[in-house]
């Protein structure tokens, strides 16, 4: 361990055979940190100069696609939006896997969202509990980190997707791309990079930890508070370890977006960019470990928004039992498991809390402001939606409840008072409801630059 002074001058759950069974309470300790590797790839693809050895890799990385030509790395690419960009945030589901042959290799017991707003290039990063009991789609009532290996079991290929939807569905926000890896390439990634630098802020102690040559034995570990540059074996141990005063899941998956963290400001660093043959090595690591369906130029624009990123402004979240209270831990049967605070099923809470981390940067910039009417929607409508577009940033400054079935045309209507002079907001809020915006003269004495009118038609959209 180094002090801070020393380390500043140094710088220059195994799844059932029969998945519909409930899930057991044995725990087993199981490889958290997966995802790394995907963060060295966006950061370092802006750098350029990629060593035609590469390539190949790189095709093993990118999951097929209709209409993306995957050999395209000739000559200078077109820097595409990527999706979610120009309609708010990006929105990128980081998971883990374990290898082939490993005990569970198809659950994803580590799942991050990372969320970039491509206005303000900030991050925020959300940690979701392996253990949360959420409805799959189409296989009922299990743990969220299930989703991945049940598809993958019925359709192999089909598990990020399923991923992708069902937490997309409790977080109540769209997820765009996926990015998936096993633990297998990071001690290499981490030690091709140099060691990263992370700050423990406190004493780490897991005696059950698993040695190194048996996953059946316990030979612990411990870490005290501090300053480290550390090398892969360390990375992985800090990471990984949830027992002791490690945290649980919670202090674990806090530990593994440090460590995307300090991959990413590693991989940035001049020396990393500008060598091709780290950069090359790094990719021929992650090629047989990692799966994305983001394409090559999308790589390439999501690097470019990477590298503008303050590591310093990027928010890290956990859905967690303590510092958010979100959710408490509980059991269904005999499996343990992690639910809402407000009740299975009940994701209000968590929804508004990701709205609040996940701030579209273009709408806050305008400050267009914008008023709710109600033509004739159902009781309620307006004030719920005036909540969900005040949590995304939208300035909303005046509400009407009172039903005014004359207000209109009786649909559902966005009213452009401004002649398009707050393009974000209003397509934004074109997407966000499914309505056309229409110009419209201002009226004497109104303060509004935006009128939303709810029709009977209106229901509220899962990813509004």
């Amino acid at each position: 361990m180094k002090s801070k002074k020393q380390y500043k001058d140094s710088q220059t759950s195994t799844i059932q055979k029969d998945l519909t069974k409930p899930i057991k309470t044995k725990k087993k300790y199981r490889w958290g940190l997966r995802l790394i590797v995907a963060v060295i790839i966006l950061a370092i693809l802006a750098g350029g100069a990629i060593a035609v050895r590469s390539l190949t890799s790189l095709n093993k990385v990118l999951q097929k696609r209709t209409g993306i030509a995957a050999a395209g790395l000739k000559g200078d690419l077109e820097l595409s939006k990527l999706k979610g960009e120009g309609e708010g945030r990006v929105n990128i589901l980081l998971l883990g896997t374990g290898d082939a042959g490993h005990a569970g290799e198809g659950l994803t017991d580590t799942m991050i969202v990372a969320s970039i707003d491509p206005k303000s290039k900030d991050v925020a990063m959300l940690g979701i509990p392996r253990d949360l009991y959420v409805k799959i789609p189409g296989f009922g009532w299990d743990k969220v980190n299930s989703a991945h290996a049940l598809a993958e079991q019925e359709n192999p290929g089909s598990g990020p997707e399923l991923a992708k939807k069902t937490i997309s569905e409790f977080i109540g926000q769209p997820i765009h791309y996926f990015v998936r890896l096993d633990f297998t390439g990071l001690k290499s990634a981490v030690d091709s990079l140099g060691g990263v630098d992370i700050y423990n802020s406190s004493y780490l102690s897991d005696t059950e930890y698993p040695c190194d040559t048996s996953e059946s034995k316990s030979c612990g570990f411990k870490l005290n508070s501090g300053y480290y540059h550390m090398d892969g074996a360390l990375a992985l141990k800090y990471a990984r370890c949830r027992k002791g005063t490690c945290g649980d899941d919670y202090g674990r998956a806090r530990r593994q977006q440090s460590v995307v963290v300090g991959m990413r400001d590693q991989a940035l660093r001049l020396g990393n960019i500008l060598n091709p043959a780290k950069v090359a090595d790094l990719i021929g690591i992650a090629g047989d470990h990692l799966k994305t369906d983001i394409s090559i130029d999308e790589l390439k624009r999501l690097a470019d928004l990477a590298s503008k990123v303050n590591s310093n402004k990027i928010a890290n979240k956990v859905l967690d039992s303590e510092n958010e209270g979100l959710v408490v831990n509980s059991s269904v049967g005999e499996a343990s498991v992690v639910v809402p605070a407000a009740g299975i099923g009940k994701y209000g809470g968590i929804k508004a809390f990701v709205r609040s981390i996940f701030i579209d940067g273009y709408v806050k910039s305008e400050l267009a402001k914008v008023e709710i009417r109600n033509s004739n929607a159902k009781p309620g409508a307006v004030y719920a939606l005036s909540s969900i577009l005040k949590s995304l940033g939208y300035n909303v400054i005046n509400t009407s409840a009172v039903q005014d079935k004359g207000n209109g045309s009786g649909n559902t209507q966005i009213l452009d008072y401004t002649n398009g002079s707050s393009p974000y907001t209003l397509k934004y809020l074109e997407n966000r409801l499914k309505q056309p915006v229409s110009k419209a003269e201002k009226p004497a004495g109104s303060q509004a630059d935006i009128v939303i009118i709810l029709g009977a038609e209106y229901e509220p959209q899962g990813n509004i």
